[in-house]
């Protein structure tokens, strides 16, 4: 299929919401191509979505109520505003729309009121709804506002910029529906409504033609019964009525060999198709599509996501999407990734004007290594970064273990710890505090130099929080050295378990001059054996794997927390106030 030229394409520079359900003021400068947006729950998402189809569908009105108002607050209305720019040369007539002619500075990301000598020519849509709840739609620019001078989008327009929206159940784009892509498509050659009008008249004729026997004595007994009352009604036939057999929008659908209608078709492989046909379909290049992943198996998403321009070097449409998906994450750019944090002011701090704000990622390797690498952590409310393996098996026992004790742990608490893949560990905690999460780094003190220090206190300034043993001390260091000495043998043995006991032995022996064996560390466990252990545990990698660390945690470690020494409780206390302080309430 040959695509269309993108110099046709009208697309979304800018989107400001104002007062629109959980959204008392947020504004987007989107991106061509695809956007994904991400979010906790509860977020917005949905709405700023929403809000797009509003301000730009081609409808008349729409139902809205006191719910749609943030806070249910009324006597500031809803306002929608969308600048689109790209446009076709209909909608840069001169003539028509001069008034409200605006100028998009791209490097700026600034709207003009009047067009610059270098700025792209934009229209803005605004989208009003004040305590009666009527809808209206306005062409808005600030000159236009000040001369009194208003206008809407003339009708034909408004059809051509209206998204094509895909959710859940899309199956009526599959029938001949007043807004269906089937529709769209044939509209030039097909008059739906005619044809249904025209087989309703042959289904009347047709019935008519019939004899029916089996109605003779009712019209015999009614024709009586009238007579009798006074009421002429001549020779009585049994027709269909025409109110009774008008075919409405819809009646007409796609069928398979099978004769079995498309609709019927499973989710998956309808929103497949749907998505397909957008392409030749519709006249608006805005594609808004909710939960990409819904009933598509992982190989499927990756169909559909080809399908809405995921790999596009040169996009001709603009599509918004949800997921909730790390593998529908993992099958995007970098680029492509929009994080939607809403703001909660905390006690005693001032009232934000944006209540949420959009951040956005570029296409670094970091960035798009990190998306990789850690898609779940993208879904959670805040990220601990676990410079390691270790750590990462560290942090997520003690999750566990909170988990067995009954108390809220990281992710009750709406926290993901994610891979900090050893040496990219900083730039990946980066990543997600230049998203707007609360991140921390859970990393070992074992590396002194100054480069290293000087790469903690750009990571700290860039605002994440750095949990370190200190000392320049290893995470094995730490557990062996801060640990109550009867909890070493239970290591050992957890150790064998898990390797051999020939290969332990032999380890110990090699880091303590054949002066240590396996038996005596667990026979005679004394301070003196903390530093070889430690150094065989680091040297040998007996930990370094997220599921043996995480055992050692879950059943070692914080079974016994409370008889390890002050220093390694205080790390942990202060990773867990961090967490209570940045997660989701319990």
């Amino acid at each position: 299929m040959v695509q269309k030229s993108c110099s046709n394409m009208a697309l979304i520079r800018h989107i400001k919401v104002e007062n629109f359900r959980s959204i008392r003021n947020a504004e987007w400068y989107p991106k061509p191509g695809l956007n994904c947006l991400i979010g906790p729950g509860d977020s917005g998402k949905s709405s700023l979505l929403d809000a797009i189809d509003l301000v730009l569908g081609a409808r008349r009105s729409y139902p809205f109520s006191d719910a749609d108002f943030h806070l249910m607050n009324t006597n500031t209305p809803i306002k929608i505003t969308a600048t689109i720019g790209a446009l076709d040369e209909d909608l840069k007539n001169l003539e028509a729309y001069g008034n409200f002619f605006r100028g998009f500075d791209a490097v700026r990301e600034k709207i003009n009121d009047e067009p610059g000598q270098n700025d792209e020519v934009v229209l803005t849509i605004q989208l009003i709804v004040s305590e009666d709840l009527e809808p209206e739609w306005w062409l808005f620019s600030e000159r236009a506002t000040q001369s009194g001078i208003e206008r809407r989008l003339q009708w034909k327009h408004r059809e051509l910029l209206a998204p094509t929206r895909l959710g859940t159940t899309a199956s009526h784009h599959l029938a001949w529906g007043s807004r269906s892509i089937l529709n769209k498509l044939s509209e030039e050659t097909f008059d739906v409504s005619t044809i249904l009008a025209q087989l309703s008249r042959q289904t009347r004729e047709s019935f008519a033609a019939q004899e029916l026997p089996e109605l003779g004595g009712v019209l015999g007994q009614v024709r009586t019964i009238a007579n009798s009352l006074g009421v002429p009604v001549g020779e009585l036939k049994a027709l269909l009525d025409v109110n009774g057999v008008s075919l409405t929008n819809g009646a007409i659908s796609l069928h398979n060999t099978d004769n079995t209608p498309l609709r019927q078709m499973g989710t998956g492989s309808s929103r497949l198709l749907i998505s397909g046909l957008q392409k030749a379909a519709s006249r608006s290049k805005v594609i808004i599509v909710d939960e990409a992943e819904y009933g598509l198996e992982p190989y499927r998403i990756t169909r559909l996501l080809n399908e809405l321009g995921s790999k596009d070097t040169n996009p001709i449409r603009q599509v918004f999407i949800t997921t909730h998906s790390p593998y529908v994450l993992r099958e995007l750019q970098a680029s492509q990734l929009h994080v939607l944090r809403k703001h909660i002011a905390r006690a005693g701090e001032p009232l934000s004007l944006d209540s949420h704000t959009v951040f956005s990622l570029s296409n670094g390797d970091q960035e798009q290594a990190t998306l990789r690498a850690c898609a779940e952590a993208f879904f959670s409310k805040a990220v601990i970064v676990g410079e390691g393996s270790t750590e990462v098996g560290i942090v997520r026992g003690l999750d566990l273990y909170y988990h067995d004790i009954a108390a809220p742990g990281f992710h009750d608490r709406g926290i993901f710890c994610a891979d900090g893949g050893g040496d990219s560990f900083f730039k990946r905690a980066e990543v997600f505090a230049s998203l707007g999460y609360p991140t921390a780094v859970v990393k070992d003190s074992d590396i002194t130099t100054a480069a290293h220090q000087l790469q903690i206190e750009q990571c700290r300034a860039k605002g994440v929080f750095i949990f370190e043993w200190g000392h320049g001390m290893s995470t094995e260091g730490a557990i062996f050295r801060w640990c109550p000495l009867n909890v070493i043998p239970s290591m050992l043995q957890l150790v064998v378990a898990l390797n051999s006991e020939q290969e332990v032995d032999q380890h110990i022996q090699n880091v303590s001059g054949n002066q240590l064996s396996l038996q005596m560390c667990i026979e005679q466990t004394a301070d003196a054996v903390r530093q070889p252990l430690a150094a065989a545990a680091g040297k040998y990698k007996w930990f370094k794997n997220i599921a043996k660390a995480e055992l050692l945690a879950r059943q070692i470690l914080f079974p016994s927390y409370q008889d390890f020494s002050d220093e390694f409780k205080a790390v942990i206390v202060n990773l867990y106030q961090w967490s209570v302080q940045n997660g989701d309430p319990r």
